[in-house]
């Protein structure tokens, strides 16, 4: 019996999590998906992004269904400060978990671009992996499953920093 070693693992493992878009992530990336709210982020009086989200049957069900984010931005933000704020919300959720989160944030940095007033990131999650796209175009995916429900609990879970922005976004106010 061979045994790999730690960097041949290593490059195994994030080979396994970030790759291309798979046949069934290409095309329309909201074909099948249907809006379930929207809103608009603004810190102090500085426009961020608008946001919205979808399901495929256009209800929020939890961070476990199928859903996608669309992110068009209001600003430019350089892809560095949106790998440490993912960071950031992640800790302040109590979601970061050191070998994990890392492996997903190394991965984050590789796939998303600086991004520029008016350009669009959306985030799809389909159950089992995740999707990037950027101004329609696909970025990558990764197939951890357990990385879709963690980066959409940013904007989702009940202790999100804007909770406002979160009912808006699932429809409830």
């Amino acid at each position: 019996m061979r045994i790999l070693s730690p960097s041949l693992a290593a490059l195994i493992l994030m080979g396994a999590i970030a790759s291309p878009l798979s046949a069934s992530a290409s095309g329309d990336p909201l074909q099948q998906f249907q809006p379930v709210g929207k809103t608009k982020l603004k810190v102090f009086w500085f426009p961020v992004y608008e946001a919205h989200l979808y399901s495929p049957d256009g209800e929020f069900r939890s961070l476990n269904h199928p859903l996608a984010l669309r992110l068009r931005y209001l600003r430019d933000i350089d892809s560095k400060e949106l790998v440490s704020s993912t960071r950031d919300e992640w800790q302040r959720l109590g979601l970061y978990h050191p070998d994990a989160s890392e492996t997903w944030l190394k991965q984050l940095a590789s796939l998303w671009p600086d991004v520029e007033k008016g350009d669009e990131l959306m985030f799809r999650y389909d159950g089992d992996s995740s999707h990037f796209f950027f101004n329609g175009e696909p970025l990558g995916s990764l197939s951890d499953s357990g990385f879709g429900p963690q980066f959409a609990a940013i904007w989702l879970h009940p202790n999100t920093r804007f909770p406002s922005l979160r009912r808006e976004l699932i429809g409830e106010n």
